[in-house]
């Protein structure tokens, strides 16, 4: 019998490419990915978009009250991945801030810890060892999860014959140019940004380990030139599981 998969969510931090990229495509934007610990029970030594599994933080009341921004149009599509959606963020963003420390949050003004690199460094370091929880952190700082910043780019279901199955969501999200990463190495050993045809290439030159979904997804963005022409053409929602449209092969 199928191991059920376990709710996850992963993001693809985009920016505009920095002037010194070594690459042969026209692309005007990079990704960022994270090569995950050779210890790792799963995709160990593989390079992966930041993200992870559901907690039991996600989907308490508290959490759910310091969601902001959040288009329901869209959560009433997603309800088929889960009965209450909105929690799909709120893992989205919380494993974004503690595997790389990006914080996408803001006070009910707009405004955000991200200048303040020391605080977000040691709260990070909080939730990594399991002494804060996500929603603490921003209540104690008057913060909320910041879902506008997200863009819900697509879903993909481990295969039944996976030991270790997730039910994965794929978000887009513009890099906040005045905060730094500061990778979880616990976890993770490197961050790398590049263009999708860049990783790709490397993956093709077996230099990189990519799993189908990660691959699947630097294929469909590399079809984009700019950040703006990523967004434009991903306005359409669905919770149809990605892999089952896709065969099988790594060309």
């Amino acid at each position: 019998m199928p191991v059920e998969p376990r709710l996850a969510a992963t993001v693809v931090l985009l920016r505009e490419r920095v002037p010194h990229s070594e690459s042969n495509d026209d692309c005007e934007f990079e990704v960022f990915m994270v090569k995950r610990h050779s210890n790792a029970r799963f995709m160990s030594e593989h390079h992966v978009f930041p993200g992870g599994a559901i907690d039991k933080q996600d989907i308490i009341k508290d959490s759910k009250e310091r969601l902001i921004g959040l288009d329901n149009s869209i959560t009433n599509i997603l309800k088929e991945v889960h009965e209450d959606p909105s929690i799909l963020w709120i893992i989205a963003i919380r494993e974004l801030f503690e595997e790389t420390g990006i914080l996408i949050a803001r006070d009910e003004k707009g405004n955000s810890l991200e200048k303040k690199t020391k605080k977000l460094m040691k709260y990070q370091k909080k939730l990594q060892k399991k002494r804060k929880t996500m929603t603490e952190i921003l209540t104690k700082e008057n913060l909320y999860y910041y879902a506008n910043n997200l863009k819900y780019f697509g879903r993909f279901i481990t295969p039944e014959a996976s030991p270790i199955r997730f039910d994965t969501q794929f978000f887009l999200c513009e890099f906040p140019h005045n905060q730094s990463i500061n990778l979880f190495y616990d976890e993770l050993t490197e961050g790398l940004w590049g263009s999708p045809a860049q990783f790709i290439k490397k993956f093709k030159k077996r230099q990189i380990k990519l799993i189908f979904p990660q691959y699947l997804t630097l294929k469909r963005l590399r079809k984009f030139k700019t950040i703006e022409e990523v967004y434009e053409h991903s306005k359409e929602v669905s919770s149809h599981n990605r892999l089952k449209d896709m065969k099988l092969q790594f060309n």
